[in-house]
């Protein structure tokens, strides 16, 4: 009898500590979140005792900002109070990309790249003997050259520009005084492009080539349409030293006064 006893109560705290552990009245299902913002799903979890938790979010153009597209549990499951729910929603902003194109790459290849990352392209060809077939540079919507190691927002248009060849000839402008950059805005305009850069010993850091202007350019400036269209000019580049006194000459070309140059190829 003793032990029938003692079995019974053993089997008793068994059962009672069972119930205890699992509180069968504490189970609820967890509701459907998706199409909610992360704030109602908030609002909607604390008021049944469950803990949200926002754990991933990803972009996409069409996607309302802060809204749930999955959870974890899903809806229905049923749950004990103080679970933890993981949602994952639309971020409100688009990630950075990396270009990652480069000049000379092959322009189909390059655009497939530039779309997998999300972006808009756009293409424009201009003529260049040297990159025919080939991108020359990658430019954001409002014109700027963009290089092989910018980051964009998702989503972002950029402008493939791609080397053709033409029959076309064209005239050289005097680019001498200007920096690199009004350099190529100006032969591009004139049909010509950049080719080999060079830099004065003085040019010494970053710095000095963002202030450096062009000293000497190898196809003399003329009027007359004798160039083919996409001719590359070279360029030397240095501190520009402008003498005063200096007059056109009859080719209509500035005399300046420059340091003497000691040509350094980079």
């Amino acid at each position: 009898m003793r032990l029938m006893i003692a079995w019974i109560v053993i089997v008793g705290g068994l059962w009672l500590s069972l119930r205890w552990y699992t509180q069968p009245g504490n189970a609820r299902n967890v509701p459907n979140l998706e199409g909610m913002t992360i704030q109602e799903a908030q609002l909607v979890l604390d008021s049944i005792g469950l803990i949200a938790v926002h754990l991933d979010s990803v972009y996409t153009a069409e996607g309302r900002p802060f809204e749930i597209i999955d959870q974890v549990p899903p809806s229905e499951t049923s749950v004990k109070k103080g679970r933890k729910v993981y949602l994952t929603s639309y971020r409100a902003t688009p990630p950075l990309e990396l270009l990652g194109i480069d000049e000379g790459q092959d322009p189909a290849v390059a655009r497939i790249i530039l779309e997998n990352k999300g972006f808009n392209v756009k293409e424009k060809s201009e003529p260049n003997l040297a990159l025919e077939g080939r991108v020359i540079r990658v430019e954001d919507a409002k014109g700027n050259i963009l290089s092989l190691k910018d980051r964009l927002p998702k989503g972002s248009t950029v402008r493939l520009i791609y080397g053709t060849k033409s029959k076309k000839r064209v005239g050289v402008p005097n680019v001498k005084g200007q920096t690199l950059t009004e350099a190529r805005i100006t032969l591009t305009k004139a049909e010509l492009s950049i080719g080999l850069v060079q830099y004065v010993d003085s040019v010494k850091n970053a710095a000095d080539t963002l202030t450096a202007r062009v000293l000497e350019q190898h196809l003399r400036p003329r009027i007359e349409k004798n160039v083919l269209a996409g001719t590359e000019v070279d360029l030397v580049l240095g501190p520009w030293i402008k003498d005063d006194g200096d007059e056109s000459d009859s080719d209509g070309e500035e005399r300046q006064s420059v340091e003497q140059i000691e040509i350094e190829q980079r």
